[in-house]
Protein backbone atom coordinates (compact mmCIF):
# COMPACT_ATOMS: atom_id res chain seq x y z
CA UNK A 1 0.00 0.00 0.00
CA UNK A 2 1.46 3.75 -1.31
CA UNK A 3 1.03 6.24 1.64
CA UNK A 4 1.67 9.66 -0.02
CA UNK A 5 2.40 12.14 2.70
CA UNK A 6 0.55 15.24 2.59
CA UNK A 7 2.45 18.19 3.13
CA UNK A 8 1.90 22.35 4.11
CA UNK A 9 -0.63 21.48 6.56
CA UNK A 10 0.32 23.48 9.71
CA UNK A 11 -1.85 20.74 12.65
CA UNK A 12 -0.01 20.35 15.34
CA UNK A 13 -1.37 17.13 16.16
CA UNK A 14 -0.12 15.88 12.62
CA UNK A 15 3.46 17.12 13.34
CA UNK A 16 3.44 15.53 16.83
CA UNK A 17 2.09 12.51 15.98
CA UNK A 18 -2.09 12.61 16.37
CA UNK A 19 -4.53 11.39 13.71
CA UNK A 20 -6.22 14.80 13.17
CA UNK A 21 -9.06 12.25 11.89
CA UNK A 22 -10.17 10.91 15.25
CA UNK A 23 -13.45 12.43 16.50
CA UNK A 24 -13.19 14.27 20.12
CA UNK A 25 -16.29 12.89 22.37
CA UNK A 26 -16.56 15.42 25.31
CA UNK A 27 -15.82 13.61 28.37
CA UNK A 28 -13.96 10.78 26.89
CA UNK A 29 -10.07 9.44 25.94
CA UNK A 30 -9.52 10.38 22.79
CA UNK A 31 -6.75 8.00 21.44
CA UNK A 32 -4.59 8.70 18.28
CA UNK A 33 -4.95 5.74 16.43
CA UNK A 34 -0.89 5.73 14.94
CA UNK A 35 1.64 8.01 16.47
CA UNK A 36 3.36 8.70 12.83
CA UNK A 37 6.23 10.38 14.35
CA UNK A 38 7.03 7.56 16.77
CA UNK A 39 6.64 4.50 14.41
CA UNK A 40 9.24 6.82 12.08
CA UNK A 41 11.64 6.60 14.95
CA UNK A 42 11.15 3.03 15.31
CA UNK A 43 11.81 2.15 11.97
CA UNK A 44 14.50 4.79 11.41
CA UNK A 45 16.91 3.56 14.51
CA UNK A 46 16.20 7.49 16.08
CA UNK A 47 17.15 8.23 18.99
CA UNK A 48 13.97 9.30 21.59
CA UNK A 49 16.28 12.06 22.44
CA UNK A 50 15.23 13.86 18.98
CA UNK A 51 11.51 13.01 19.51
CA UNK A 52 9.94 16.12 19.43
CA UNK A 53 6.95 15.25 22.19
CA UNK A 54 4.97 11.73 23.25
CA UNK A 55 1.52 10.66 22.49
CA UNK A 56 0.39 9.69 25.89
CA UNK A 57 -3.10 10.53 26.85
CA UNK A 58 -3.58 11.22 30.62
CA UNK A 59 -2.15 9.65 33.69
CA UNK A 60 -3.28 5.98 33.45
CA UNK A 61 -1.59 5.54 30.31
CA UNK A 62 1.35 7.78 31.42
CA UNK A 63 1.53 5.23 34.65
CA UNK A 64 1.63 1.97 32.00
CA UNK A 65 4.12 3.65 29.83
CA UNK A 66 6.51 4.12 33.15
CA UNK A 67 5.51 0.86 33.56
CA UNK A 68 6.89 -0.79 30.52
CA UNK A 69 10.16 1.23 30.99
CA UNK A 70 10.82 0.07 33.89
CA UNK A 71 9.67 1.93 36.67
CA UNK A 72 6.54 1.11 38.62
CA UNK A 73 4.90 4.25 40.73
CA UNK A 74 2.81 2.30 42.90
CA UNK A 75 5.87 0.44 43.77
CA UNK A 76 7.72 2.53 47.05
CA UNK A 77 11.16 1.51 45.66
CA UNK A 78 10.51 2.17 42.16
CA UNK A 79 8.76 5.72 42.90
CA UNK A 80 11.74 7.22 44.84
CA UNK A 81 13.98 5.74 42.09
CA UNK A 82 11.98 8.01 40.07
CA UNK A 83 11.71 10.45 41.87
CA UNK A 84 16.02 11.14 42.85
CA UNK A 85 15.85 10.89 38.57
CA UNK A 86 13.33 13.69 38.19
CA UNK A 87 15.59 15.53 41.01
CA UNK A 88 19.12 14.82 39.65
CA UNK A 89 17.77 16.31 35.93
CA UNK A 90 16.28 19.51 37.60
CA UNK A 91 19.41 20.35 38.63
CA UNK A 92 21.73 19.39 35.56
CA UNK A 93 19.17 21.27 33.27
CA UNK A 94 19.17 24.33 36.14
CA UNK A 95 23.48 24.18 36.19
CA UNK A 96 24.59 23.27 32.77
CA UNK A 97 21.59 24.82 30.09
CA UNK A 98 19.52 27.45 31.89
CA UNK A 99 22.28 29.52 32.44
CA UNK A 100 23.80 32.14 29.92
CA UNK A 101 27.69 30.94 30.59
CA UNK A 102 27.50 29.18 27.17
CA UNK A 103 27.58 31.94 24.71
CA UNK A 104 24.61 32.03 23.84
CA UNK A 105 23.58 35.26 25.53
CA UNK A 106 20.17 33.07 26.61
CA UNK A 107 19.16 32.78 29.89
CA UNK A 108 16.15 30.65 30.69
CA UNK A 109 14.35 29.67 33.84
CA UNK A 110 13.11 26.18 34.65
CA UNK A 111 8.91 26.80 35.24
CA UNK A 112 7.51 25.58 38.73
CA UNK A 113 5.48 22.44 37.59
CA UNK A 114 8.23 21.01 36.15
CA UNK A 115 10.85 21.66 39.07
CA UNK A 116 8.15 20.58 41.63
CA UNK A 117 5.32 18.29 39.30
CA UNK A 118 2.47 16.94 41.91
CA UNK A 119 3.07 13.64 40.24
CA UNK A 120 5.77 12.68 38.03
CA UNK A 121 3.06 11.09 35.48
CA UNK A 122 1.95 14.94 34.34
CA UNK A 123 5.29 15.15 32.71
CA UNK A 124 4.39 12.27 30.16
CA UNK A 125 1.31 14.18 29.63
CA UNK A 126 2.05 17.18 29.41
CA UNK A 127 4.97 16.04 27.00
CA UNK A 128 2.11 15.23 24.47
CA UNK A 129 0.14 18.58 24.70
CA UNK A 130 -1.15 18.95 21.12
CA UNK A 131 -0.42 22.85 21.16
CA UNK A 132 3.12 23.21 21.55
CA UNK A 133 3.07 25.22 24.27
CA UNK A 134 5.87 26.30 26.55
CA UNK A 135 4.81 23.22 29.22
CA UNK A 136 5.21 21.03 26.52
CA UNK A 137 8.46 22.05 25.72
CA UNK A 138 10.08 21.87 28.84
CA UNK A 139 8.44 18.47 29.75
CA UNK A 140 9.71 17.07 26.98
CA UNK A 141 13.14 19.00 27.66
CA UNK A 142 13.19 17.08 31.60
CA UNK A 143 12.60 13.84 30.01
CA UNK A 144 14.99 14.03 27.58
CA UNK A 145 17.70 14.37 30.58
CA UNK A 146 15.99 11.80 32.82
CA UNK A 147 16.03 8.83 29.98
CA UNK A 148 20.04 9.66 29.79
CA UNK A 149 20.14 9.52 33.85
CA UNK A 150 18.16 5.90 33.89
CA UNK A 151 20.29 4.75 31.25
CA UNK A 152 23.15 6.17 32.96
CA UNK A 153 22.20 4.41 36.36
CA UNK A 154 20.86 1.24 34.64
CA UNK A 155 23.73 0.42 32.47
CA UNK A 156 27.00 1.95 33.34
CA UNK A 157 26.86 0.89 36.70
CA UNK A 158 29.48 -2.14 37.43
CA UNK A 159 30.76 -3.80 41.04
CA UNK A 160 33.47 -4.35 38.89
CA UNK A 161 34.41 -1.22 37.82
CA UNK A 162 37.53 -0.63 40.27
CA UNK A 163 38.85 -4.55 38.89
CA UNK A 164 38.49 -3.76 35.03
CA UNK A 165 40.28 -0.33 35.61
CA UNK A 166 43.20 -1.74 37.60
CA UNK A 167 43.79 -4.75 35.02
CA UNK A 168 43.74 -2.25 31.88
CA UNK A 169 45.52 0.50 33.35
CA UNK A 170 48.14 -1.64 34.82
CA UNK A 171 49.57 -3.53 32.12
CA UNK A 172 50.34 -0.22 30.34
CA UNK A 173 52.01 0.95 33.80
CA UNK A 174 54.04 -2.04 33.84
CA UNK A 175 55.68 -0.57 30.27
CA UNK A 176 56.43 3.44 31.68
CA UNK A 177 59.99 3.84 32.84
CA UNK A 178 61.39 6.64 34.64
CA UNK A 179 65.48 7.47 34.53
CA UNK A 180 67.32 9.16 37.18
CA UNK A 181 66.85 12.74 35.60
CA UNK A 182 63.08 12.04 35.53
CA UNK A 183 62.87 11.32 31.93
CA UNK A 184 60.39 8.77 30.93
CA UNK A 185 60.08 6.40 28.12
CA UNK A 186 57.78 3.42 27.14
CA UNK A 187 60.02 0.39 27.48
CA UNK A 188 63.58 0.34 27.77
CA UNK A 189 66.69 -0.73 25.16
CA UNK A 190 67.40 0.80 21.96
CA UNK A 191 63.99 0.06 20.64
CA UNK A 192 62.27 2.42 23.81
CA UNK A 193 60.11 5.52 23.11
CA UNK A 194 60.63 8.96 24.85
CA UNK A 195 57.48 9.86 26.32
CA UNK A 196 57.18 13.58 27.76
CA UNK A 197 54.37 12.98 29.81
CA UNK A 198 51.15 9.74 29.84
CA UNK A 199 47.88 10.57 31.36
CA UNK A 200 45.47 7.94 32.76
CA UNK A 201 42.11 8.93 32.53
CA UNK A 202 40.61 6.53 35.15
CA UNK A 203 36.47 7.76 35.39
CA UNK A 204 34.80 10.19 33.39
CA UNK A 205 32.41 12.23 36.11
CA UNK A 206 28.47 11.68 35.75
CA UNK A 207 27.87 14.99 34.27
CA UNK A 208 30.63 14.42 32.00
CA UNK A 209 28.87 11.06 31.03
CA UNK A 210 25.43 12.69 31.30
CA UNK A 211 26.55 15.45 29.06
CA UNK A 212 28.20 13.15 26.40
CA UNK A 213 25.17 11.40 25.85
CA UNK A 214 23.18 13.73 25.81
CA UNK A 215 25.38 15.49 22.15
CA UNK A 216 25.70 11.61 21.15
CA UNK A 217 23.74 10.88 17.95
CA UNK A 218 22.20 7.55 19.10
CA UNK A 219 22.41 8.21 23.33
CA UNK A 220 23.17 4.65 24.63
CA UNK A 221 25.29 4.71 27.54
CA UNK A 222 26.07 1.04 26.80
CA UNK A 223 28.64 2.68 24.24
CA UNK A 224 30.23 5.36 25.95
CA UNK A 225 34.32 4.33 24.93
CA UNK A 226 36.22 6.65 26.84
CA UNK A 227 35.83 5.87 30.84
CA UNK A 228 38.60 4.24 30.66
CA UNK A 229 41.62 6.36 28.32
CA UNK A 230 45.52 6.41 27.88
CA UNK A 231 47.30 9.38 26.40
CA UNK A 232 50.67 9.46 25.69
CA UNK A 233 52.82 12.66 24.55
CA UNK A 234 55.71 11.93 22.31
CA UNK A 235 58.49 14.36 21.08
CA UNK A 236 57.75 13.78 17.21
CA UNK A 237 54.98 12.66 14.97
CA UNK A 238 57.50 9.86 14.55
CA UNK A 239 57.79 8.82 18.20
CA UNK A 240 54.11 8.97 18.35
CA UNK A 241 54.15 5.96 15.60
CA UNK A 242 56.95 4.18 17.07
CA UNK A 243 55.17 4.19 20.35
CA UNK A 244 51.94 2.73 18.44
CA UNK A 245 54.46 0.09 17.29
CA UNK A 246 55.60 -0.82 20.93
CA UNK A 247 52.25 -1.53 21.97
CA UNK A 248 51.09 -3.65 18.75
CA UNK A 249 54.60 -5.35 19.08
CA UNK A 250 54.44 -5.77 23.30
CA UNK A 251 50.44 -6.77 22.77
CA UNK A 252 49.11 -3.60 24.85
CA UNK A 253 46.91 -3.73 22.71
CA UNK A 254 45.01 -6.54 20.25
CA UNK A 255 44.71 -5.16 17.30
CA UNK A 256 42.00 -7.81 16.50
CA UNK A 257 40.08 -6.25 19.54
CA UNK A 258 39.79 -2.43 17.80
CA UNK A 259 36.48 -1.21 17.50
CA UNK A 260 35.31 -0.30 14.11
CA UNK A 261 35.04 3.25 12.97
CA UNK A 262 36.73 4.45 16.25
CA UNK A 263 40.02 4.98 14.60
CA UNK A 264 41.32 8.13 13.69
CA UNK A 265 45.02 9.13 12.18
CA UNK A 266 45.35 12.80 11.42
CA UNK A 267 49.11 13.24 12.77
CA UNK A 268 51.09 10.80 10.59
CA UNK A 269 51.18 9.76 6.47
CA UNK A 270 51.05 6.02 7.19
CA UNK A 271 52.14 5.35 3.58
CA UNK A 272 54.84 7.65 3.27
CA UNK A 273 56.75 6.05 6.56
CA UNK A 274 56.04 2.44 5.26
CA UNK A 275 57.30 3.92 1.96
CA UNK A 276 60.19 5.92 3.43
CA UNK A 277 61.34 3.03 5.75
CA UNK A 278 61.40 0.15 2.67
CA UNK A 279 63.81 2.68 0.55
CA UNK A 280 66.39 3.25 4.26
CA UNK A 281 66.32 -0.90 4.71
CA UNK A 282 66.23 -2.46 1.49
CA UNK A 283 69.82 -2.66 2.00
CA UNK A 284 69.84 -4.66 5.11
CA UNK A 285 67.62 -7.72 4.76
CA UNK A 286 70.22 -10.02 6.76
CA UNK A 287 70.06 -7.71 9.40
CA UNK A 288 67.51 -8.90 12.20
CA UNK A 289 63.91 -6.82 12.30
CA UNK A 290 65.47 -4.99 15.89
CA UNK A 291 68.32 -4.47 13.55
CA UNK A 292 66.52 -3.08 10.87
CA UNK A 293 65.15 -0.90 12.82
CA UNK A 294 67.77 0.56 14.93
CA UNK A 295 69.68 0.92 11.19
CA UNK A 296 65.79 2.71 10.20
CA UNK A 297 66.23 5.19 13.18
CA UNK A 298 69.79 6.12 12.58
CA UNK A 299 69.14 6.88 8.91
CA UNK A 300 65.62 8.49 9.10
CA UNK A 301 67.15 12.02 10.93
CA UNK A 302 68.77 13.20 7.47
CA UNK A 303 64.46 12.99 6.30
CA UNK A 304 61.33 14.14 7.60
CA UNK A 305 57.65 12.97 7.70
CA UNK A 306 55.32 14.73 5.89
CA UNK A 307 51.84 15.02 4.82
CA UNK A 308 49.07 14.48 7.54
CA UNK A 309 45.67 13.07 7.25
CA UNK A 310 43.22 15.70 7.64
CA UNK A 311 40.22 13.70 8.31
CA UNK A 312 38.07 14.64 11.42
CA UNK A 313 35.91 12.54 12.93
CA UNK A 314 34.30 14.23 15.75
CA UNK A 315 32.46 17.60 14.96
CA UNK A 316 33.15 18.60 18.03
CA UNK A 317 37.26 18.15 17.38
CA UNK A 318 38.95 21.82 16.43
CA UNK A 319 40.59 20.68 13.11
CA UNK A 320 43.87 22.43 14.82
CA UNK A 321 44.33 19.36 16.96
CA UNK A 322 46.21 16.17 15.54
CA UNK A 323 46.81 12.95 17.26
CA UNK A 324 46.03 9.00 16.65
CA UNK A 325 43.37 7.76 18.17
CA UNK A 326 41.29 4.59 18.67
CA UNK A 327 39.44 2.38 20.63
CA UNK A 328 40.67 -1.15 21.72
CA UNK A 329 38.26 -3.51 23.81
CA UNK A 330 40.46 -5.38 26.52
CA UNK A 331 39.12 -8.76 27.69
CA UNK A 332 39.41 -8.51 31.66
CA UNK A 333 38.56 -11.58 33.84
CA UNK A 334 37.09 -11.16 37.58
CA UNK A 335 35.97 -13.83 40.26
CA UNK A 336 32.58 -14.30 40.26
CA UNK A 337 31.60 -12.85 43.78
CA UNK A 338 28.28 -15.27 43.43
CA UNK A 339 30.30 -17.97 43.16
CA UNK A 340 33.03 -16.94 45.70
CA UNK A 341 30.03 -16.36 48.66
CA UNK A 342 28.88 -19.31 47.51
CA UNK A 343 31.71 -21.16 48.04
CA UNK A 344 32.26 -19.40 51.76
CA UNK A 345 29.11 -20.52 52.45
CA UNK A 346 30.10 -24.52 51.27
CA UNK A 347 33.20 -24.17 53.50
CA UNK A 348 30.97 -22.66 56.73
CA UNK A 349 27.75 -25.30 56.23
CA UNK A 350 30.22 -28.41 55.57
CA UNK A 351 30.88 -28.22 59.41
CA UNK A 352 27.36 -29.04 60.00
CA UNK A 353 27.12 -32.51 57.31
CA UNK A 354 24.95 -31.34 54.53
CA UNK A 355 21.95 -32.95 53.57
CA UNK A 356 21.37 -33.70 49.82
CA UNK A 357 18.87 -30.86 49.99
CA UNK A 358 21.46 -28.56 51.02
CA UNK A 359 24.20 -29.68 48.79
CA UNK A 360 21.66 -29.02 45.79
CA UNK A 361 21.14 -25.87 47.07
CA UNK A 362 24.71 -24.77 46.96
CA UNK A 363 25.54 -25.95 43.72
CA UNK A 364 22.91 -24.27 42.45
CA UNK A 365 23.70 -21.32 43.98
CA UNK A 366 27.61 -22.38 43.11
CA UNK A 367 26.26 -22.46 39.24
CA UNK A 368 28.31 -23.75 36.49
CA UNK A 369 31.77 -24.24 36.21
CA UNK A 370 32.76 -21.44 33.47
CA UNK A 371 31.21 -19.01 35.89
CA UNK A 372 33.77 -19.18 38.57
CA UNK A 373 35.51 -16.31 36.24
CA UNK A 374 34.07 -13.96 34.56
CA UNK A 375 35.20 -12.44 31.18
CA UNK A 376 34.67 -8.93 30.36
CA UNK A 377 35.51 -7.29 27.10
CA UNK A 378 35.81 -3.19 28.04
CA UNK A 379 37.07 -0.13 26.22
CA UNK A 380 39.67 1.64 26.62
CA UNK A 381 40.37 4.12 24.56
CA UNK A 382 44.06 5.44 23.40
CA UNK A 383 45.66 8.81 22.20
CA UNK A 384 48.57 9.69 20.85
CA UNK A 385 50.07 12.74 19.85
CA UNK A 386 53.59 14.69 19.50
CA UNK A 387 54.71 17.87 21.82
CA UNK A 388 53.40 20.56 19.12
CA UNK A 389 50.07 19.12 18.94
CA UNK A 390 49.42 18.71 22.64
CA UNK A 391 50.68 22.32 23.16
CA UNK A 392 47.82 23.00 20.63
CA UNK A 393 45.50 20.93 22.46
CA UNK A 394 46.78 23.02 25.85
CA UNK A 395 45.11 26.29 23.96
CA UNK A 396 42.66 28.21 21.41
CA UNK A 397 40.15 26.32 19.19
CA UNK A 398 41.77 23.05 19.88
CA UNK A 399 42.24 23.42 23.81
CA UNK A 400 39.60 21.03 26.41
CA UNK A 401 37.85 23.83 27.59
CA UNK A 402 36.67 24.79 24.15
CA UNK A 403 35.82 21.52 23.18
CA UNK A 404 33.65 20.99 26.29
CA UNK A 405 32.19 24.42 25.59
CA UNK A 406 31.26 23.36 21.85
CA UNK A 407 29.49 19.78 23.24
CA UNK A 408 27.59 21.67 25.80
CA UNK A 409 25.97 24.08 23.35
CA UNK A 410 25.20 21.12 21.33
CA UNK A 411 23.92 19.32 23.84
CA UNK A 412 21.57 22.67 25.14
CA UNK A 413 20.29 22.68 21.70
CA UNK A 414 18.90 19.54 21.31
CA UNK A 415 17.51 19.07 24.84
CA UNK A 416 15.64 22.89 24.95
CA UNK A 417 15.61 23.31 21.16
CA UNK A 418 11.75 24.98 20.88
CA UNK A 419 12.53 26.86 23.98
CA UNK A 420 15.88 28.96 22.30
CA UNK A 421 14.58 29.22 19.09
CA UNK A 422 11.45 31.21 20.86
CA UNK A 423 14.14 32.93 22.84
CA UNK A 424 15.98 34.05 19.90
CA UNK A 425 12.70 35.16 17.95
CA UNK A 426 11.52 37.20 20.71
CA UNK A 427 8.14 35.58 20.51
CA UNK A 428 5.89 34.92 23.78
CA UNK A 429 5.77 30.57 24.38
CA UNK A 430 1.60 30.22 24.05
CA UNK A 431 -0.42 29.46 26.63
Amino acid sequence: MHMQETRGSACPSRALGYNEDVTEIPGSRVRNNFSWEILRFILDGLSPIDLPALAVMDREEAHQFLLHYGYDLEDDEDRDVAWRIHIEAVAFIKRYFCPEGDGSGEALVLPVEIERPTDLRDLLVWASDRNGSERQAWSCALLRVMHTISHVNNTLRSEFFPEIKRQILDRFKQHVHQDGEGRLSLGRGPLSVPLLDIFYKEEKSRDSLILKLLHKPHNVAEIIHDRLGVKMVTPTRLDALLALRYLRQNHLIMFANVTPGRSRNTLVNLEHFRSLYEELTGGFKDLTEEGRDQRFLHLLQEHSLAGLDSRLENPFTSPDYRSIQFTVQQLVKVENPGYLRARRMRVHLEKYHLGPDLEGLLRELEGPQEERELRIFFPLEVQILDEENHRRSQEGAASHTDYKLRQLQAARQRVLGPLLRRERAGTPAPA
